[in-house]
């Protein structure tokens, strides 16, 4: 796909999904001024951008909405459900036709067929108001034709946007017409100051059309920060005298007098009359005249162009991050081979200009990886927009009535993370309206307003970022789920469970509780599924509930996937990596303390018991020649426990590496690290190790 396509299917996504928030709010009944101009503006946006593509079966279908749309804006037609339900297919359709535009694919006669109806019943609407059928159609017959000057200037960055001139060019005469078009060329450097990426040359137009100003200064919406314009009338006694002023390092008086777009010097004696003194002008003869004043001015020194505020806002392909992300990847690693080496060096000569420039250097990495991992840092609120919607459809369509909540959007998260667990959020959210929420008139019946609610929550806790459903239906019947699992043969009859390990049941594979298996749940497969990618992304999944009052489920999932900063321990003979942002303190373990704990594996921690996981024992390591013991004591929400480890080797910016499908169910090993030595570090899934901790205390 072209950048530039590329650029446009980004843009129509946001529009569309401003769209449906915009929808979603007056289906709640919260229809007001904003609403309604983020609707107007969102489908006009897309059909300004569709006509600069040439996509005309984009802008036809768009007109007819942004014509009712208007309507509705001027108070002329009363919104509806009805009508708010077929604007929300309206927009699904509009989607589907913009992705068969980008693609270059025909879409199928079932779309176009459901086009066609969608159409006639928003022309019904402007129809039965008093609001013209022909409207629809851009009929402009009744309003005055007009002729307007149009001098365009681009920013030297303009190509950057992936837009073409030519584009401007097409959709103006889509519009009206373009009766005479001046390529302004003062600007053109000499032949070694050439800049291939820089746009040179600027355009003064004549536009002849039943145009409004406003529909003009639409066209160049989708760039407005990137080309400087002058509109005006041609009629507008002051507009050329204006034009003149504000363009007057060009001396483009000459140039417009030559054009016959003024006829004297003296603008203020005598307005302009452009239909009678201009031929039509064939887009030949401008090419040809383009490149008679590109010759001629070749050999010009240039003259310095306008300095303009640079853009601040710069789109990037993901792919590219990923690509830079895996390169810095790589420097760390080297990094580290060249600071063991200078160490080992520093052994036997002392060098402190060497150990200083291996520490600046090292500093400088830091704050380029931090700047290329904040990159990939975006707001959770986007992605949760897009929940809206499933969470609107679900509810209505069995019948219940659901209050939506979204807070902390402003919540960060790597990107591939909010990618990845968009789908698990999906599953649960309809889990929550299906199962949790009662029927309205079963929720009167026990106390409760006939409205349900659902929250989704984000924010940051402890180096993690929470993730949180909540809603206030019947709960989780936990004898109903033991029973099940006791029958489905997954968990013992005898066995002691806590709630919390009841709940998390429902992870299990086949087991549901549901009464009747409906097209949205209830068939025991999904929240399996759910379980293992949140642990695929290092994250952990918690359930509390209340029988009668709602359940929440939690999910902590890590920052970033890509690089972390580690501390490196040894035990037995192999280095491992625990996340820093895991840790709270590191202790020696002293022989007095051993003693005291005998076969027990706690310690008494400033007055409170503190569980050990020894490391060696679960992971079968050979005994250590290590005279020392340490604790690392590490935490993951509110549980901490502390890791007997031998030997503290300091902090390690760590690459995470996968160890690939033989050993990504090593239990408590989330994935490797190549240390500067060559050696492999084993990455410890401090998740993983406290819930096993806990099993085992419990």
């Amino acid at each position: 796909m072209d950048e530039e396509l590329e650029i446009f299917l980004e843009d129509c996504e946001d529009q569309l999904q401003a769209m449906e928030n915009a929808l979603l709010k007056m289906q709640n009944g919260e229809e007001d001024e904003d609403a309604l101009g983020a609707l107007f503006r969102a489908v006009h946006t897309v059909k300004g951008s569709a006509g600069m593509f040439g996509f005309d079966n984009i802008v036809k279908f768009s007109h007819i909405g942004e014509s009712l749309f208007d309507v509705i804006r001027q108070g002329e037609i009363e919104v509806t459900l009805e009508m708010v339900s077929l604007f929300l297919l309206c927009k699904d359709h509009l989607a589907k036709i913009v992705e068969a535009a980008v693609n270059n694919t025909d879409i199928s006669d079932e779309d176009t067929q459901i086009g066609v109806e969608l159409s006639d019943k928003l022309n019904n609407y402007l129809t039965l108001k008093d609001a013209p059928k022909e409207e629809l159609d851009l009929s402009q017959s009744e309003k005055e034709t007009a002729v307007w000057h149009i001098s365009i200037r681009f920013n030297k960055d303009f190509f950057t946007t992936g837009m073409s001139i030519s584009s401007i060019f097409n959709y103006l005469n889509k519009i009206g017409k373009i009766i005479v078009n001046l390529p302004i060329t003062y600007n053109i450097p000499v032949l070694n100051g050439l800049n291939p990426t820089h746009p040179y040359i600027g355009f003064e137009l004549h536009f002849e059309g039943t145009t409004l100003l406003s529909e003009i200064e639409d066209v160049f919406e989708f760039i407005e920060s990137d080309v400087d314009l002058i509109i005006f009338q041609i009629d507008d006694e002051s507009g050329y005298e204006n034009l003149l002023s504000a363009r007057d390092e060009e001396k483009l008086e000459e140039a417009l007098l030559n054009a016959k777009f003024i006829v004297s010097k003296n603008i203020e004696e005598k307005t302009p009359e452009v239909l009678e003194a201009v031929e039509e002008v064939s887009q030949e003869e401008v090419t040809q005249t383009l490149e008679e004043e590109v010759k001629k001015v070749v050999k010009e020194e240039p003259t310095p162009p306008k300095q303009k505020k640079p853009s601040t806002t710069l789109r990037v392909d993901s792919t590219k991050v990923d690509v830079l992300i895996n390169y810095m990847s790589e420097i760390v690693i080297a990094n580290s081979k060249i600071l063991s080496l200078i160490n080992s060096e520093l052994e036997e000569e002392e060098n402190s200009e060497l150990q200083e420039a291996a520490n600046s250097m090292k500093e400088l990495l830091e704050y380029v990886r931090d700047g290329i991992m904040d990159i990939r840092m975006i707001q959770v609120g986007d992605s949760f927009s897009k929940f809206k919607r499933i969470v609107n459809d679900t509810s209505k369509k069995i019948g219940k009535d659901v209050e939506f909540v979204i807070t902390g959007g402003e919540t960060e998260l790597d990107k591939t993370v909010v990618e990845r667990i968009s789908d698990p959020l999906v599953h649960m959210l309809r889990n929550s309206i299906d199962h949790g929420i009662e029927l309205p008139e079963e929720r009167v019946a026990n106390g409760k307003s006939a409205q349900g609610r659902v929250d989704l929550r984000a924010y940051p806790d402890s180096g993690t970022i929470v993730i949180e459903i909540e809603d206030n239906g019947k709960g989780l019947d936990k004898e109903r789920i033991l029973a099940k699992a006791i029958a489905n043969g997954q968990v013992s009859p005898s066995a002691n469970l806590s709630d919390e390990e009841i709940y998390k049941l429902i992870f299990e594979a086949g087991l549901s509780t549901a009464e009747k298996v409906s097209d949205i749940s209830g068939r025991g497969v999904g929240m399996d599924v759910v379980r293992r990618n949140i642990e695929d992304l290092r994250g952990t999944i918690d359930i509390a509930s209340t029988l009668g009052k709602g359940s929440k489920i939690t999910i902590r999932l890590p920052l970033t996937l890509a690089i972390i900063d580690g501390f490196l321990v040894q035990v037995g003979n192999t280095k491992y990596i625990i996340p820093l942002e895991n840790i709270k303190e590191c202790i020696e373990l002293s022989q007095d303390e051993e003693n005291e704990m005998g076969q027990n594996e706690f310690i008494n921690l400033r007055g409170e018991m503190l569980p050990l996981l020894n490391v060696r024992k679960i992971l079968n390591e050979d005994e250590s020649q290590s005279k020392r013991k340490n604790i690392v004591i590490v935490y993951f929400g509110k549980k901490v426990i502390g890791l007997l480890v031998d030997e503290l080797l300091g902090e390690h910016q760590t690459v995470i590496k996968s160890l690939g499908e033989v050993f990504q169910n090593l239990p408590g090993i989330s994935g490797g690290s190549i240390l500067g030595s060559g050696e492999i570090a084993l990455i410890f899934d401090i998740p993983r190790l406290i819930e096993f901790k806990s099993r085992e205390v419990l």
